[in-house]
């Protein structure tokens, strides 16, 4: 059984009664769209944030009211919904092994899906009466994941990428719902301010370090990780790994910056860019990127599962700890 399983049957009730309202959600006049629906609800993965939510609000009362289960719903349709979009964006082809929407039906059935995903979601915040405060918290982070992405791709195209530009990043395209899905369920949960400070400080260390645990991986072999490696350097995308190599090795920084802006993106030339992402990959691992930010993943794990100290103890706390912990997992 794994973490996020083990932790589901602490809240299996609650966890139903998510999946439940998320079907419902989602039910629509068109076949078309319930055949989408149906195909995405099939292939989704851990539904880490909905997770999230559910166990924030035990953590943080006692117990889980509808208005948490309504936010873990909206957290799982805006996650799913950025997805679908990014993957037009990508021209992506599989995700988790199977076909995409983009692939299997139309770009424009993905983002038109991804669309009526969003609108699902808002649709459930008023529903429920979710307070205009967590309306707020969600709509923030719809505007970060957008924000964060088009700053990403400016970056690519300067390749000027600074540490400090990558925190930037990260916390807007991937912390920013997390910090959504756990400030939110933990405000509808009745929790002191206080307590909200705290787990919005959780999810900010623990989105941040999944996305970069998510970076580390791409410089294994697919073997390991069953995608493409090298997909980042591939897309002129300077993340962790790199930036810390850099770091190890000043005198070779602007050598691979150049190096990088050799990489052009373009499917008739796919091949010489392989070859100059295998360079950019040898350098970083033969000048400890990937064990200074696996050192910055712990930090972060650490700094997430302190945030909780602030909790009473009991299993959802140690829950929440658990998924912090988890990771340096594999790493």
């Amino acid at each position: 059984m794994t973490l996020t399983e083990d932790i589901r049957r602490t809240i299996a009730p609650e966890w139903e009664g998510f999946e439940r309202l998320l079907t419902e959600a989602l039910a629509s006049r068109s076949d078309l769209l319930n055949r989408i629906n149906t195909y995405l609800l099939d292939a989704s993965g851990k539904k880490l944030r909905p997770l999230l939510a559910l166990v924030t609000a035990k953590a943080c009362s006692g117990s889980i009211n509808q208005k948490a289960v309504a936010c873990a719903a909206v957290s799982e349709l805006i996650h799913t919904a950025t997805l679908l979009h990014d993957d037009v964006v990508d021209d992506s082809d599989q995700r988790r092994g199977r076909m995409t929407v983009r692939k299997l039906f139309s770009p424009g059935a993905s983002l038109l899906m991804g669309d009526y995903w969003l609108t699902r979601a808002i649709h459930l915040l008023i529903a429920y009466g979710c307070p205009v405060e967590v309306l707020g918290i969600y709509s923030k982070s719809l505007e970060e994941l957008a924000e964060g992405e088009i700053i990403q791709m400016e970056l690519a195209d300067s390749l000027r990428a600074t540490e400090d530009d990558y925190i930037q990043v990260i916390r807007r395209k991937t912390a920013s719902l997390f910090i959504a899905s756990v400030k939110g369920p933990a405000i509808v949960a009745g929790a002191s301010e206080e307590v909200v400070a705290a787990m919005e400080q959780y999810a900010y260390w623990l989105g941040c370090g999944f996305q970069i645990r998510d970076d580390i991986l791409d410089y294994h072999s697919s073997a390991e990780t069953g995608k493409d490696s090298d997909s980042d350097i591939m897309e002129r995308k300077i993340t962790m790994p790199l930036l810390c190599a850099m770091r190890n090795a000043p005198d070779q920084e602007e050598h691979i910056r150049r190096r990088m802006g050799d990489i052009t993106c373009d499917p008739s030339r796919k091949e010489q860019d392989r070859e100059v992402a295998s360079e950019i990959r040898a350098f970083v691992l033969s000048h400890g990127g990937i064990e200074s930010a696996t050192g910055v993943v712990r930090d972060y794990s650490l700094r997430a599962q302190r945030c909780l100290e602030i909790l009473k103890p009991s299993l959802s706390r140690d829950g929440l700890a658990s998924i912090a912990a988890s990771l340096c997992g594999s790493l």
